[in-house]
């Protein structure tokens, strides 16, 4: 297959408009809606929803093709945008409420210093996304629109990061202009025991929440005086609600890399791995040292790339993650990379992967065509009817029998309607476990 040219045929038929036939056109447009609502059960699985540290309102607002949460906890009342990120932060919440428990009865002192920066200030309305990386203001008004056609057509017009003569806002010239860089202390043995730390009590060391940083930052320092102990207790979170690719083994080695590896070491491990298989330096440089995306983000999605060893074209999805313009948007790169590397380990071998703006579509062996997309609502307008059916003709033209769409959140009843009759296969909550 011409992996360049599926592309820019991929990419023509999702940005320009698709004439279809008058009475179709009705017929679809007939089946167009306004924003749906979508009950809180029906997004996010009962573990999450509530335990014994937080609970998620019934309450969710939908900001363009992501749902706004918000999380009730003893630390105060925070609204986290994305399905993937409310995973991530009801993880936090959850580690450390059990980790301050546990000092509670092992160390007062420490525990005392632990509490005041987990549950500081009595503002019942705590903003925990303060990142350097504006999480929830850019992605809102650059990453997502109204509906999946407005966000190809917007990020189709953005400049390629490979391009010196101009990058995209978040990328950069090098690995030392990641921001999230800027969490790490700057003495190395101090560094070195908040790695330890984190990845014993399985918190991000890169995480834009300012109270695990500061949490993290006690118990590195307590270690670094001398208490080889800190940060050393025993924290179990049960029922991950999102599933392992190759039995959790990606996961770990991970979770290891980024503990044992300072950031410039996690670059070169990268850096060697995309260049083995056969990414162009220009592509994977440009990857490596956009400031959307963390340490740990590039180290997930190379794994994943990695893990679909003898999959074609696989920097095509460095290319479509040129269009993250922050933590958010980069949570949702990862997860289609996970995505990916999921299908390929449980549905059919993946051949190759095509990219058409921040569409991302792979081949199989058995001729099919499998689409990820990293929205937690899909609904059914004009926009996203242009697309689907761009994208059913596309399949048609080149022979794919089934088509799969993989999505991280869900689709509206109507939705779901028009992609049977256009024959896709909807995926829902594809990462979540049943």
């Amino acid at each position: 297959m011409n992996w360049t040219a599926t592309s820019k045929g991929l990419a023509a038929l999702c940005i320009l408009p698709w004439l279809a036939a008058p009475a179709l056109a009705q017929l679809t447009a007939d089946a167009h809606e306004n924003p749906p609502h979508i009950a809180l059960d029906e997004i996010l699985p009962a573990t999450m929803m509530q335990s014994g540290v937080h609970r998620v309102e019934d309450d969710v607002r939908l900001k363009g093709t992501l749902f706004e949460f918000t999380l009730e906890s003893n630390h105060g009342r925070y609204d986290v945008l994305s399905i993937p990120m409310a995973i991530v932060r009801i993880h936090e919440i959850r580690t450390l409420a059990q980790a301050v428990d546990a000092y509670q009865r092992e160390n007062l002192q420490l525990a005392a210093a632990l509490r005041g920066v987990v549950y500081a200030g009595g503002n019942p309305t705590v903003d925990i996304l303060t990142s350097p990386m504006d999480s929830g203001g850019s992605v809102t008004r650059n990453y997502l629109n109204n509906n999946v056609g407005q966000t190809i057509r917007a990020l189709g017009t953005q400049p390629d990061p490979t391009d010196p003569r101009g990058r995209s806002p978040g990328s950069g010239s090098g690995p030392q202009e990641n921001m999230y860089e800027s969490w790490l202390p700057g003495d190395p043995i101090l560094a070195s025991h908040k790695r330890a730390v984190a990845a014993h009590l399985d918190l991000d060391i890169y995480s834009s929440n300012t109270r695990v940083q500061a949490f993290l930052d006690i118990l590195a320092r307590a270690r670094g005086g001398g208490n080889r102990n800190a940060g050393m207790v025993q924290v179990a979170i049960p029922n991950k609600p999102e599933i392992v690719v190759d039995r959790g083994r990606i996961e770990f080695a991970v979770r290891t890399a980024i503990a044992r590896k300072t950031v410039r070491e996690l670059y070169v491990q990268n850096q060697a791995a995309l260049q083995a298989m056969g990414i162009e330096p220009d592509l994977y440089h440009a990857f490596l040292s956009h400031r959307a995306f963390s340490p740990r983000h590039k180290t997930e999605i190379t794994s994943y790339l990695v893990y679909m060893d003898g999959v074609a074209n696989r920097g095509a999805l460095l290319r479509a993650a040129f269009r993250a313009t922050d933590e958010i948007s980069a949570l949702g790169y990862t997860r289609m990379a996970r995505m990916l590397a999921y299908y390929h380990e449980t549905t059919e071998r993946l051949t190759g992967l095509v990219s058409g703006g921040s569409v991302l579509m792979a081949t199989t062996t058995g001729k099919n065509m499998a689409m990820v997309l990293p929205f937690d609502l899909l609904w059914w307008n004009s926009d996203t009817d242009r697309v689907f059916s761009s994208l059913a003709k596309f399949a048609d033209q080149n022979g794919f029998g089934l088509r799969e769409l993989l999505l991280v959140g869900v689709t509206s009843d109507a939705t779901r309607v028009q992609l049977e009759r256009l024959k896709f296969l909807v995926r829902e909550k594809y990462l979540l476990k049943r």
